[in-house]
């Protein structure tokens, strides 16, 4: 039916989206502008992974929200900001992320007396800090709001845009995924403590 939907202009799509749920004019939108916020992305996170993840957020959001969003200037002013907001996100969370591991591990009490401690402690920092980076987006996002911004399931969900159950769905992944990276750690004491703070949400 809207077969010639590349005619149109952005906000027509976009009403077509907000009325009719048109998948065709989600569709037009999401080809005119996929590339252009993904090299913004890019540039910003200089990583392509994330960017990708970024974008697709945007577009979930997009859509799942369509009947709430309200355009105040132009469809492609609507997107740049949001996907400004995505980015923000992720440099807070790897921001959140490096200050908890260097205060857990690396501004922790130094022994220089004991030099197989501190090389110990050392490699449990690079141990969570592979686990996390294992992380989808996503599901990253949601652990560093939970446990190191101690924001309540609800609150994030609400943030986030998504249902509870989904938050829950990613701390579970989360946890797995630290719990099998640090599972194998042989500086027991410190690796338990960490693995039962893990686990007690």
């Amino acid at each position: 039916m809207y077969s010639d939907s590349a005619k149109y202009s952005d906000e027509l799509l976009f009403a077509l989206i907000q009325q009719e749920n048109n998948q065709a004019a989600f569709a037009e939108l999401y080809n005119r502008y996929w590339e252009c916020l993904l090299d913004i992305a890019f540039q910003r996170l200089k990583s392509l992974v994330a960017a990708e993840e970024v974008v697709q957020e945007v577009f979930v959001q997009l859509y799942t929200r369509r009947q709430h969003i309200r355009l105040v200037s132009s469809f492609s002013a609507y997107l740049k900001t949001a996907l400004k907001y995505k980015i923000f996100d992720v440099y807070r969370a790897q921001q959140v992320h490096h200050k908890y591991v260097e205060t857990l591990v690396g501004g922790a009490y130094v022994d220089y007396r004991n030099p197989l401690d501190n090389l110990q402690r050392k490699e449990l920092a690079e141990r969570i800090e592979i686990a996390t980076t294992l992380m989808p987006h996503k599901c990253r996002e949601v652990f560093y709001l939970s446990r190191y911004e101690y924001l309540p399931q609800q609150v994030i969900a609400s943030r986030l845009g998504i249902t509870l159950s989904t938050v829950k769905k990613h701390l579970t992944k989360a946890f797995r995924i630290l719990r099998t990276e640090l599972y194998s750690c042989r500086h027991d004491l410190f690796a338990i403590a960490v693995t039962i703070y893990l686990a007690s949400y």
